[in-house]
């Protein structure tokens, strides 16, 4: 199976805006190459109940600041160690 393709909330809003026009889902797939019958259904139930946007997969932005300040903090480590046995 290959990599799935990431969509924005731009393009979910754009699909399901023309499935509510009266598009098939059929139609959609193959016009934006959708692998699956679900997606469409899926984002259309979201709209309705207007959680499309909220996707909470992923890391927390708090937790990838965290990450951050960590890395640049052992990066700075190393550094003085490495001055302090020259």
């Amino acid at each position: 199976m290959g990599k799935q393709r990431k969509w924005t909330l731009e393009e979910k809003e754009k699909i399901v805006k023309e499935f509510r026009n009266g598009a098939t889902i059929s139609y959609l797939m193959k016009k934006y190459d959708i692998p699956s019958w679900g997606t469409v259904s899926t984002w259309n139930k979201k709209y309705e109940s207007g959680t499309l946007g909220n996707d909470n997969r992923g890391r927390k932005k708090q937790e990838i600041e965290d990450i951050d300040i960590l890395k640049k903090s052992y990066a700075l480590l190393i550094k003085i160690r490495n001055e302090q046995h020259k």
